[in-house]
């Protein structure tokens, strides 16, 4: 039933003159239907960013496939638009707003989109950081931000997680247990780079480990 609650008429997408430059994608897609997109001319030192008809996209990051972009077709023609900007400029840990830490988690493969949940911690001050909470709706349309001031021991006490399960070394590992159905992703600054690790790749038992990052983010929240 969920399947046939697509409609058959089709609708277009503007890539804003970037199409060649997302594996994969179709010039008109169905209403309802789960457009999945990879952008993956990517180069180096630059940062991207994806808005659907001006509205900021949340977005996946694969090594092998670069950005993975996922949406429903909405009943309307849409455009859909890559923004970039050089991401030497960007000036460290100490500037305010800069990203710390992230959790995502959201259900995949499923032809009607369930929305997402993002907390991020960011950098205020010596003492305290910004905890934000992203979160859509059941139809993945409508988003929500609740903004909390947290000491910075959050961030300390996320990073401590990350260093006792060896975050950093996940990319190394040769034997890897993905699951199908969803997707957790963390992302954080170690000092010196942003290291990313997500289910798509992970140890035995690393959900959980990932999911230990978003207890530490929800008990900050009580």
């Amino acid at each position: 039933m969920l399947f046939g609650s697509c409609g058959s008429e089709k609708f277009s997408i503007d890539y804003c003159g970037q199409k060649d430059f997302y594996k994969g994608a179709k010039d008109s897609y169905r209403h309802g239907q789960m457009v999945v997109l990879y952008y993956y001319i990517i180069a180096t030192d630059t940062g991207y960013s994806f808005y659907l008809d001006g509205k900021s996209i949340k977005t996946e990051y694969s090594e092998k496939k670069g950005f993975i972009i996922r949406f429903v077709m909405p009943e309307r023609n849409v455009k859909l638009e890559c923004k970039s900007h050089n991401s030497m400029e960007y000036t460290g840990p100490d500037e305010e707003e800069t990203m710390l830490v992230d959790y995502y988690y959201a259900v995949t493969g499923t032809e009607i989109s369930r929305g997402y949940l993002e907390m991020t911690l960011y950098y205020k001050s010596e003492d305290e950081a910004i905890l934000k909470v992203y979160n859509t709706d059941s139809d993945g349309e409508e988003e929500t931000v609740n903004e909390y001031t947290v000491p910075y021991e959050a961030v300390e006490n996320c990073l401590e997680i990350a260093d006792k399960y060896k975050f950093d070394k996940w990319d190394e590992l040769e034997d890897t247990y993905p699951i199908d159905g969803a997707v957790t992703v963390v992302k954080y600054y170690n000092g010196s780079e942003y290291i990313r690790v997500s289910t798509e790749n992970m140890p035995d038992g690393g959900e959980r480990q990932l999911d230990e990052i978003a207890s530490i983010m929800r008990n900050y929240i009580k």
